[in-house]
């Protein structure tokens, strides 16, 4: 899904600084819309990729929770075996809800999530960037920076994405 997004020099505190960044940038994404427009019903309405505004924040807050449970692997474990979902964002797939999310409960999740692994980042010491795991049946390996960037990533990448849902939702 990658909007060619170059992250490569992107360093663990601007990392930090965009991660914290989500939260308040998809609140103001599904929360502000003019008076006549349906703000629920705009954001909950299927975008050209099939997905709503909502299920991509969603799909971040579960982003980042996979992201930072790979990353905490990397930083305490030799070479760990990491899921393929870590290195390809198409491989993350959810079970959805059956009734749709709130905005305030995706938002607190996105929070959550995006927070927590700041705060990881915050405190990995700089010796150990360079740390690695094994991306399960691809034979590719992962920095904790790596893990990182593709947290970044996969943030910008899916805030676009429920941009162009709403954008949709209002024609």
């Amino acid at each position: 899904m990658s909007d060619g997004l170059d992250l490569s020099r992107l360093s663990p505190s601007d990392a930090v600084a965009a991660l914290r960044s989500y939260p308040r940038r998809f609140r103001a994404l599904l929360t502000t819309f003019d008076e006549d427009e349906r703000a629920d019903d705009l954001v909950h309405r299927a975008g050209p990729d099939g997905l709503s505004a909502v299920d991509h924040a969603d799909h971040v807050a579960r982003s980042m929770a996979v992201l930072g449970e790979a990353l905490r692997e990397v930083l305490t474990h030799d070479d760990p075996t990491l899921l393929p979902a870590v290195a390809d964002d198409s491989a993350r797939e959810w079970q959805m809800a059956a009734q749709p999310t709130s905005v305030d409960a995706v938002v607190d999740f996105v929070r959550m999530e995006c927070d927590a692994l700041a705060d990881a980042v915050g405190h990995v010491a700089s010796d150990a960037w360079d740390r690695t795991g094994a991306v399960a049946g691809t034979g590719r390996t992962m920095t904790a920076l790596d893990i990182v960037r593709e947290a970044v990533r996969t943030g910008a990448d899916h805030l676009r994405a429920a941009q162009r849902a709403v954008e949709s939702a209002k024609r």
